[in-house]
């Protein structure tokens, strides 16, 4: 029997190994930027379960998502909240099957289905096809012809005629049928799979924003002189919508009222055009912090930087993240808030 000390041990081992993932971070990194987001399934017209959210989060996917998402919820970083369980092949474990409905007697698919009408007023009862003539329903008892359903007839049941046998049964025997290898098999037989939803495990929000967030010497830095960080802040913009920002510093302004300061950290492998401000900016407006500041790595460009100046956006560039620190410290808004 394991102990509790070896099954911690073995935990803390995974969650390494999963922050070591690429896809994993990238995965954990969206959850950050997106607190309330869930990660839904999805299952395709082809009955394959799919996670159509990692298609913008993870570009070339080595494994198959639920893989990766079932690793990081046996970490611990995520959540798995079961959304549905479906059948599959107890053969070949195929989730690609359709329901039959069979002959009881002969047990063939080649039945016809009818349903069963009553005329409420002489009582006579009979499968539609005997009601129909033509464009109308008939009484094949007394011949009245009837229009109101529920008031003049209703329906009572259905009722199954074999093709093969021209056995009549009310209750049709169902069997799957596993599509690509055309195994048959009862529902007794059938094995159920838990498909999952997956979110982020906000318990282990201090941990998985260390060691996934370049930032996070950053933020550590902050609380260190006992500033209240918040990583990423939220806001209610003005549209109703969310507003996340990668850091926000709450403290009271001069007059007491609480003063939120918030940070976006754009990190790119090549200088950054004016997408990311005019992102920013609308951001900001939409979420009115009292003050914001844009921090880019390796920089803007010159008309990125001509737009933050007309959207008068304040902007940090810095070669690297670590030197950004500083140039950050020393932001009008952060430097009086730092001894």
């Amino acid at each position: 029997m394991m102990s509790v000390t070896s099954s911690v041990h073995v935990k803390r081992v995974e969650s390494q190994e999963i922050y070591a993932d690429p896809d994993a971070r990238a995965i954990l990194q969206f959850l950050l930027r997106n607190l309330s987001t869930t990660i839904p399934p999805k299952i395709t017209e082809a009955d394959e379960i799919t996670y159509p959210t990692l298609q913008s989060i993870i570009k070339e996917q080595a494994d198959k998502p639920e893989t990766v998402l079932s690793r990081m919820s046996f970490a611990g970083v995520l959540i798995a909240d079961l959304a549905d369980k479906v059948p599959i092949c107890p053969e070949c474990g195929s989730n690609q099957i359709s329901t039959r409905y069979l002959c009881p007697s002969c047990f063939t698919f080649d039945i016809t289905r009818s349903f069963l009408f009553e005329h409420l007023k002489c009582g006579k009862v009979a499968s539609d096809d005997a009601f129909r003539k033509g464009d109308n329903l008939i009484c094949p008892k007394c011949q009245i012809v009837l229009h109101d359903f529920g008031i003049e007839f209703r329906a009572v049941g259905a009722w199954y005629k074999c093709n093969r046998c021209d056995n009549s049964f009310n209750l049709a025997t169902q069997s799957h049928f596993c599509r690509p290898n055309h195994h048959q098999f009862t529902p007794e037989r059938a094995k159920l799979i838990p498909i999952y939803e997956y979110r982020l495990n906000t318990s282990r929000l201090s941990e998985i924003r260390r060691q996934v967030l370049v930032y996070s010497e950053l933020i550590a830095q902050f609380e260190n002189h006992g500033l209240t960080v918040i990583a990423p802040y939220q806001f209610n913009g003005k549209t109703g919508e969310s507003e996340s920002f990668d850091i926000g510093i709450v403290t009271k302004g001069r007059w007491g009222a609480q003063k939120t300061i918030t940070l976006d950290i754009i990190k790119s492998e090549f200088y950054c055009g004016p997408e990311v401000v005019r992102d920013f900016a609308s951001k900001v407006k939409s979420a009115k912090p009292s003050q914001s500041y844009l921090v880019v790595v390796p920089g803007l460009k010159e008309d990125a930087k001509e737009l933050a100046k007309n959207l008068r956006v304040q902007c940090v560039e810095a070669r690297t993240i670590g030197d950004a620190f500083d140039p950050i410290r020393n932001l009008e808004g952060i430097k009086e808030l730092l001894p």
